[in-house]
């Protein structure tokens, strides 16, 4: 496999950085044209009491090539504290870290690349720019950025410790477009822009909300190619307005969660203002604010954000059944304490 680093990947990186940036400003427009997305699968029957977790919450068919260098998070002080935190609010998995500091002694500001290891032999995928929350390290997202590219996406997790404003978002599209421009790159022209969705956790979720308001606007000066197709914000931070967002957006909260709780901000003024695109929310049963950093199978949500991601970018109609419909599944899962969505995702046929 051809290797991930290139000497002038690092310059090529800021470069088209700023120019995703510019492009929201001015107007920028560089050229990349992306392959047809792959046919949706088969709807397969749900049988009544199914949950999403049991059907989605599981690795997919693809062994996962990535960039991240993990290890366990107690290995360094900060990263031992971060573990402590997580078990005192009752997480079953140990964290794992990359060497990003103050994990390690790598730059806190980066791009950590996960895709199915076998890409080049698959159609081009679609792309996840996903952020961590403020203070995380990437590596503490390993489960669920491996559970996504073992089903088929590219995800870019951006970061730079703070991981709270729309700037982070642009330096993981600026990676990627990099990287599907880039012949020495294994993801050269593997990239579906066509096909693109931000998403976040805690203040990582409000830079994804962030990045939903700003670029489907501006995503054609960034690639003709490219367009946003929604936002996962999990647990997202105040700082982002659901009126303001134009694209499907789905909410993940937690019951347990007392850092976000279901009933402040994100429905104040995120879920419940959200009039310019379908949006969904759902609250889970015993899942607290650190719960995105447990494994795939130990966030009772995963299986959600996979089957929603799935939906949205592959039409996959087994997914699809979780959301849409008069009849649709997701209200009659018992993870969840509530469940609701917009007069728009209402609407949907």
């Amino acid at each position: 496999m051809r290797k991930f680093a290139h000497p002038r990947r690092g310059v090529a990186v800021v470069l088209i950085a700023l120019s995703v940036l510019a492009a929201v400003a001015i107007g920028a427009a560089p050229v990349t044209l992306a392959e047809e997305p792959a046919p949706p699968p088969q709807p397969a029957e749900i049988a009544p009491g199914t949950t999403a977790q049991s059907v989605f919450g599981k690795p997919g068919p693809y062994r996962v090539a990535t960039s991240a260098r993990i290890h366990p998070c107690q290995e360094a002080v900060y990263g031992m504290l971060a573990h402590i935190v997580v078990h005192v609010f009752g997480n079953r998995d140990d964290l794992t870290c990359t060497y990003s500091f103050p994990n390690g002694l790598d730059s806190p500001i980066g791009v950590q690349t996960y895709f199915p290891e076998n890409i080049a032999e698959l159609p081009a995928a679609p792309l996840i720019v996903f952020m961590p929350g403020i203070l995380a390290d990437p590596g503490m997202y390993d489960g669920l950025a491996r559970q996504w590219a073992s089903n088929g996406f590219v995800v870019q997790i951006a970061h730079d410790f703070f991981n709270s404003l729309a700037y982070v978002p642009a330096l993981g599209l600026a990676a990627a477009v990099v990287a599907d421009r880039d012949p020495n790159s294994p993801l050269y022209k593997k990239i579906d822009l066509s096909r693109t969705f931000f998403g976040g956790h805690s203040a990582g979720g409000q830079a994804a909300l962030q990045a939903g308001t700003v670029f489907p606007p501006v995503a054609s000066l960034i690639d003709p190619a490219m367009k946003v197709r929604g936002v996962l914000a999990v647990e997202p931070g105040p700082l982002a307005v659901g009126a303001l967002i134009t694209v499907p957006t789905m909410f993940l909260t937690g019951y347990n969660d007392f850092v976000v709780p279901d009933f402040a901000w994100v429905r104040w003024w995120q879920y419940n203002l959200t009039f310019n695109a379908p949006a969904w929310i759902a609250n889970a049963r015993g899942v607290s604010h650190f719960s995105p950093v447990d494994s795939a199978d130990g966030y009772l949500s995963s299986g959600t954000a996979l089957a929603w991601l799935r939906y949205q970018a592959f039409g996959d109609e087994t997914a699809e059944q979780f959301f849409v419909g008069p009849q649709w599944r997701l209200p009659a899962d018992k993870t969840y304490f509530s469940v609701e969505r917009n007069a728009l995702a209402d609407a949907l046929t």
